[in-house]
């Protein structure tokens, strides 16, 4: 009895021995496998916000009837801001919580803005968006809707988002693409987008002008054919079938393309400036022309002035139109 007693303690002192061992064990290995510096967790890590413009008016094919134009959005607090138009461009800053706000100027028809914000190391975040203006549009009168009572719960959400719905319907919208099929009662068009839209002209009253060439005409629904560049404008519903009030007959929108860069003057002439790219350092030799656009921006105001007042190491930010055989500078802005 005894010897067996000795024999279940030496069984118990080895099990015990062969587990403290295996603990060591691991956690040895443990410990050298943790870095010697601070590990990074979730919230520690910090990487930088996305650079990024989000526009809340306009919104994209809107049809407008009244210019200008307010643009407005949001993107980094205190960053400078190119909005550019078919007339021409715009400079800005947004405020300390990155809001801005910007009125453009339209041309009659398609109007194409593009949106270009500069971070402080020279990097573009750029948005665009395209809308119609056409002053003679005729705007649904939107009846307010009347007071629930005391609705609340499901059923005051439910009357929120109705009315939200309702408003979406009632904002008129364009279309506009190539002509791939005609039938009594709706167009069918290829978007510049290559998305095909179905625009419905069974109602009477449709207002249809050609406004090809110099001159622009009143026509009939049937002068529209196959290959015709229409803008059709009217109210969307529910199929996203375009209800047409008005339809242009139209050329192709031309390819526009504009470059806009951000650097430090580095030497000057009496017509041009040289100028050091913000991001690579890579220097540009800026030429304005008759019709450039020169202007200092400050304080909130911009300010035209002649390129001799431009000075080396001044800030500039420069618009150029690459859409032609030789580059053009549409705005030069003294930062």
């Amino acid at each position: 009895m005894r010897r067996e007693l000795i024999w279940v303690i030496v069984i118990g002192i080895s099990f015990g021995l062969i587990i403290a061992f295996g603990v060591w064990r691991i956690n040895s290995s443990l410990n050298g496998s943790k870095p010697n510096g601070p590990v990074a967790t979730p919230s520690s890590v910090n990487p930088e916000e996305e650079f990024k413009i989000t526009l809340t008016t306009p919104e994209n094919d809107d049809v407008v009837t009244i210019s200008p134009i307010t643009v407005s959005g949001i993107t980094k607090p205190l960053t400078w801001i190119v909005a550019s138009g078919e007339q021409g461009d715009y400079i800005l800053q947004s405020d300390e919580k990155g809001i801005f706000t910007q009125d453009v100027n339209l041309e009659p028809g398609v109007n194409r803005i593009g949106i270009t914000a500069f971070d402080p190391k020279g990097a573009q975040s750029v948005q665009k968006v395209l809308v119609v203006y056409s002053s003679v549009f005729q705007l649904n009168t939107i009846a307010p809707s009347a007071p629930q009572g005391s609705a609340t719960g499901d059923t005051a959400i439910m009357e929120k988002v109705a009315e939200k719905v309702a408003a979406a319907l009632d904002r008129p919208k364009a279309y506009l693409g190539v002509v791939t099929d005609i039938t009594n009662t709706t167009i069918e068009i290829k978007s510049p987008e290559s998305q095909i839209e179905q625009i419905a002209i069974g109602a009477s009253g449709i207002a249809v002008v050609n406004t090809k060439g110099t001159t622009s005409k009143i026509v009939k629904l049937t002068d529209i054919a196959i290959g015709d560049f229409i803008v059709a404008m009217g109210y969307v519903n529910g199929d996203s079938v375009l209800k047409a009030q008005r339809i242009l007959i139209t050329d192709p929108l031309e390819n526009t393309s504009l470059s806009l860069s951000i650097g430090k003057v580095t030497k000057t002439t009496v017509r041009s400036l040289t100028v050091a790219d913000a991001i690579n350092g890579e220097e540009t030799i800026v030429t304005p022309g008759k019709n450039t656009l020169i202007a200092a921006f400050a304080d909130g105001k911009t300010t035209s002035i002649k390129i001799a007042a431009i000075k080396a190491d001044d800030i500039v930010i420069y618009v150029t139109d690459t859409s032609g055989t030789s580059p053009v500078i549409r705005s030069i802005f003294d930062i």
